[in-house]
C-alpha cells in the first residue's frame, strides 16, 4: 500500500538555485519515484515568490498541490513591537492564518499517512494538523536553526546589534527545542543534527541526508578555466554574506597578489551592494546564473568559507559529485564527514586559506585528485535511491507501529 504523504514548505522549492530549494526538491522526487502519493501546501513567500506557471513537471506528479501567498519580509514595526512579546520573530513571519484555512480543508477531504513539515519554520501549523488529522507528523531538520544565529551572534562586532541577535537567538533557542519534542520523528539532513538530538534525547532521529545521482556528462564542449575558483549559493542568507566578506577581505586580498592570474567568480542570487562593488580584474561578480552544473564545470575550484550555519551544505555534495575540489571551512563540511586532504581541504584561519589556494594551483594534479576522491566518496556515501528506499521502509514502519 502507498504511503500517502502531506508536504509543508516554508517556500516552493523552485527554482532550484539554493541548498534549501534542491534539498525539498529531491525529498518530493524521492517519495514519488519510490511510489508514494505525495501532495504539497507550500508557502509562497514575498522573498522568493514563484510564478507557478514555471513549475516542473514534477509538480504535475503531485496528488494534491496548493501555495499560498505570504509576506515574510523583515517589518522593522512589527520587529519592534514583536520586543514586547515572548514569541521568535523568525518564526512569527510564517504564521498565516490563510494558510492555516488551506491546511484545515485538505485535512477535511483527504486522510494522510505522514505529514512531515520540512523545517521549524511550518512547525507553527503542527498543533492544526494534530487537531484535524490521525497522520504520524515528522520534521525534515535541514539546520538546528538556533545555532546559526548563536554563531552569527557571535562573529558580530557591533554592541547594539549582537544584544538584539541574541535576544533573537534565544527566543529561536527557546521555540526549536520546544516544538522538536512535540513531533513523531524527526528526519535530520546531516550527521551533526542527528548527533545534536540524539544527545539532547529531545526527540528520536532517522538520518534522511541529501542524496546523489551519479553524473555522466560530457564535458568536451564546456569551457574550463583552469585559473579560477568560485563561490556559488544564495546571498540573502546572512552566513554566505558574512563568511564571503570576510574571504574577500582578509584572504583573497593576500591570495590573489601571490596568484595574479587567478581569478575568484561570486555567482548567486541577491547579491548585496557590499559584495557588487568588490569587483576588480580579479574578482568577477557574476550574480546569479542558470545552471549550477554547467557554472561549476567551467570553473576550478569551490571556496566555501562559512563562519556560521547549520545543516549541511547541498551545494558542497552537488560540487563533490562532479568531481570538484573544495576548500572550506569546519562548518562548511559539517555533516558530510568528509577527509581533510583526502577529499576535502578545510581551513579556518586566513594562513591556512591562503597557504591552500596556493597549493592548488602549485600542485594541480594533486588537487585534481582531491576532486576525484571527492567524487568516489559521495557516490558511496550519498547514494539518491538507497537512501529513499531505506527511508520508506522507516516511515511505512512508523504508521504501522
Amino acid at each position: 500500500m502507498a504511503l500517502k504523504i502531506l508536504i509543508l514548505t516554508p517556500r516552493i522549492p523552485f527554482p532550484l538555485r539554493d541548498g534549501g530549494s534542491i534539498a525539498m526538491n529531491q525529498t518530493l522526487e524521492g517519495y514519488i519515484e519510490q511510489g508514494c502519493e505525495v501532495s504539497l501546501l507550500a508557502l509562497n513567500t514575498s522573498r522568493h515568490w514563484v510564478d507557478e506557471a514555471t513549475l516542473p513537471a514534477l509538480y504535475k506528479k503531485l496528488v494534491h498541490f496548493e501555495s499560498v501567498y505570504i509576506k515574510t519580509d523583515v517589518n522593522p514595526l512589527s520587529a519592534f513591537f514583536n520586543l514586547f512579546t515572548d514569541k521568535s520573530y523568525n518564526v512569527e513571519r510564517f504564521v498565516n492564518k490563510q494558510i492555516e484555512q488551506c491546511l484545515i480543508r485538505l485535512l477535511q477531504i483527504e486522510t494522510f499517512d505522514i505529514i512531515q513539515f520540512e523545517s521549524i519554520y511550518t512547525a507553527p501549523y503542527l498543533k492544526t494538523a494534530r487537531k484535524y488529522s490521525d497522520a504520524r507528523c515528522v520534521c525534515r531538520v535541514h539546520n538546528i536553526e538556533h545555532l546559526i544565529w548563536q554563531r552569527l551572534t557571535e562573529n558580530e562586532k557591533s554592541y547594539l546589534k549582537k544584544k538584539y541577535l541574541q535576544l533573537l537567538t534565544n527566543r529561536l533557542y527557546n521555540y526549536e527545542m520546544d516544538v522538536i519534542k512535540q513531533f513523531d520523528l524527526l528526519l535530520p539532513i546531516s550527521t551533526k543534527e542527528e548527533a545534536f538530538f540524539n544527545e539532547q534525547k529531545l526527540n528520536r532521529c532517522i538520518y534522511l541526508p541529501f542524496g546523489i545521482q551519479e553524473r555522466d556528462i560530457d564535458t568536451s564542449n564546456i569551457p574550463f578555466d583552469e585559473n579560477s575558483c568560485y563561490h556559488i549559493g544564495s546571498m540573502d542568507w546572512a552566513p554566505n554574506i558574512e563568511g564571503v566578506q570576510w574571504f574577500l577581505e582578509e584572504i583573497w586580498s593576500k591570495a590573489s597578489v601571490l596568484l595574479p592570474e587567478v581569478t575568484f567568480y561570486l555567482a548567486g542570487k541577491n547579491m548585496p551592494p557590499s559584495l557588487l562593488s568588490k569587483e576588480n580584474k580579479q574578482i568577477d561578480v557574476v550574480g546569479e546564473v542558470d545552471d549550477f552544473v554547467q557554472f561549476s564545470l567551467e570553473k576550478n575550484i569551490m571556496i566555501v568559507p562559512l563562519l556560521s550555519g547549520a545543516g549541511i551544505r547541498v551545494k558542497i555534495l552537488e560540487a563533490m559529485s562532479l568531481g570538484k575540489t573544495i576548500i572550506t571551512t569546519t562548518i562548511g563540511a559539517e555533516g558530510i564527514g568528509g577527509t581533510h586532504k583526502k577529499n576535502i581541504l578545510i581551513c579556518d584561519t586566513v594562513d591556512e586559506f591562503v597557504e591552500t589556494i596556493q597549493f592548488c594551483f602549485h600542485e594541480r594534479e594533486q588537487a585534481k585528485k582531491i576532486g576525484l576522491q571527492a567524487k568516489a566518496f559521495v557516490n558511496t556515501y550519498f547514494q539518491k535511491h538507497k537512501i529513499y528506499t531505506d527511508i520508506i521502509k522507516q516511515l511505512t514502519a512508523l504508521v504501522n507501529a
